[in-house]
């Protein structure tokens, strides 16, 4: 959660504003303070203190965790969807599992809908709370499951590109699938990648690597 500014008549008050602001106590603010103020000349030329303060990080996880639980419920209820869900934070992440019958229909199509379910959840606490860590929704360990899909899919076409010495063009990948992607061929020899299309559209092109000829 970014900082945000505050001013009083001293430091405690500023605290005090900010406390209300944030809607807690001292303790759980971190607190820089950019200038004590001064009183001035009976009254003339007084300087309010300055202080910037936000959340500390444990405070600022709890809360973003609470606002994911409570649109996450939202969405279920309005959707009408048998889910239930496991919230845990954990490493500065907010993870949920996901469980119940209509599980199915987010893993359909390469686990689109749960990407999209993941995103308006994201965009929603983000709107309420400002940015902030993100909420990563799973279901019975299909995240994982998919990653290894990808990296397999990955070698598969790097060694395609190695053998027929032509690019290898993959299918249209959101941007975490498509930076995984890259992070996969970056540790085979002999390929490399590029990003090729604009929006829904865009994807990975793996590349044989010229070799170079050597000097006689």
């Amino acid at each position: 959660m970014r900082a945000e500014e505050f001013e009083g008549k001293n430091i405690d008050q500023a605290i005090e504003e900010a406390c209300k602001f944030f809607q807690v106590t001292p303790e759980d603010l971190e607190i820089e303070i950019i200038t004590h103020g001064s009183t001035g000349l009976f009254g003339i030329g007084a300087k309010k203190a300055r202080i910037r303060a936000r959340l500390k990080g444990e405070v600022a996880l709890s809360r973003r965790a609470q606002e994911a639980e409570k649109v996450l419920r939202e969405i279920i209820e309005a959707a009408g969807l048998d889910l239930s869900f496991n919230l845990e934070t954990k490493d500065g992440k907010i993870q949920i599992e996901l469980n119940g019958e209509d599980t199915e229909l987010l893993v359909d199509k390469g686990g689109l809908p749960l990407n999209a379910l993941q995103y308006l959840v994201n965009k929603i606490v983000a709107r309420r709370l400002g940015v902030g860590p993100k909420v990563e929704l799973d279901i019975q360990g299909f995240r994982a499951q998919q990653e290894e899909r990808l990296r397999e899919m990955a070698r598969k076409a790097a060694e395609k590109a190695r053998k027929t010495g032509r690019p290898v063009e993959l299918r249209p990948m959101p941007s975490h699938e498509r930076r995984l992607v890259h992070l996969t061929i970056k540790e085979i020899p002999g390929v490399e990648t590029r990003s090729k299309g604009h929006g829904d559209s865009r994807r990975v092109v793996i590349y044989p690597q010229k070799r170079r000829s050597r000097r006689r």
